[in-house]
């Protein structure tokens, strides 16, 4: 008979799904999911009371009569969302592991790290997708109204939702890499949102003022998500601003913003694993 020390562990799928549920139920116990949720309910709320005090034939006037058009803009908000969360809930993920006391009660379970990491990577998705999707049923709320029910665009939509769930990963593995390299948990939060959303939103308008496409941002791929909504996109614009100067504009086409937030995801993600499968505890 085997004794108890003997017995094979659980398959690496069910373990797996034993830390990705248990991290997600600590998540959405803290006060950051909690706090992080009810401000973009009330942000969002507090945009569609304007929206009905202003009334169907304003908002239908401004946005040219285009359920699209109205959704282009209200999306266009979600890469900020995304990166939030994904600070919030990624970037002090694995630090606690190698900087704190808890290393010494996680790191020494029989369980691979790659399961780990795998586990708390599906949890800070979850809940960051959680976030960005209470924001767009408010979208979807003040479409139905102001334009109808039958006039929302269910393609392009999920088209941006796509967009939206790579915009995560990618979001998330940058996060997750900031969060296994650095010793300060805080150091993870902080940088993942001044990299991704302050500084590449700085340095892409300075680029474009030189004449080159920012093809390398994170923070230019997301418009992607709202630019697959736009039924008069255009990736490319030369913009007169007088004195014979022009100023060239690119905006993210979804095949290219995919594929620049795939990248980001494999790269990053990638990093991470090996930082994490690599450092000690030293709590």
């Amino acid at each position: 008979m085997l004794g108890r020390a003997d017995r094979a562990l659980p398959p690496r799928s069910s373990q797996w799904f034993v830390v990705a549920r248990g991290q997600i139920l600590h998540y959405v116990r803290t006060y950051r999911f909690l706090g992080l949720l009810a401000f973009v309910a009330v942000v969002s709320a507090s945009w569609l009371v304007l929206l009905i005090a202003s009334g169907r034939g304003l908002v239908q006037l401004s946005f040219l009569d285009s359920t699209s058009e109205f959704l282009k803009d209200y999306t266009a908000s979600v890469p900020l969302w995304i990166v939030l969360a994904a600070a919030f809930f990624g970037g002090d993920a694995l630090s606690v592991d190698f900087h704190s006391p808890t290393g010494y009660y996680t790191l020494v379970l029989p369980v691979d790290r790659g399961v780990l990491l795998a586990g708390r990577y599906a949890s800070a998705l979850t809940v960051t997708l959680g976030v960005v999707l209470g924001y767009d049923v408010f979208g979807i709320l003040g479409a139905t109204y102001v334009f109808g029910p039958g006039s929302i665009p269910w393609s392009g939509l999920a088209a941006s939702l796509g967009l939206s769930l790579l915009f995560a990963l990618a979001a998330v593995s940058v996060a997750f890499c900031f969060s296994a390299l650095f010793k300060a948990p805080d150091a993870g939060v902080l940088l993942t949102i001044m990299v991704l959303y302050v500084a590449m939103t700085t340095v892409e308008g300075v680029v474009q003022w030189a004449g080159f496409e920012p093809w390398w941002s994170l923070n230019y791929a997301g418009g992607a998500i709202a630019n697959v909504l736009d039924w008069q996109f255009v990736a490319q614009q030369t913009i007169p601003i007088g004195g014979g100067l022009f100023l060239q504009s690119w905006a993210a086409t979804a095949a290219e913003g995919a594929t620049i937030m795939a990248a980001y995801f494999v790269v990053f993600f990638g990093l991470t694993w090996r930082l994490y499968d690599r450092k000690e505890s030293r709590g």
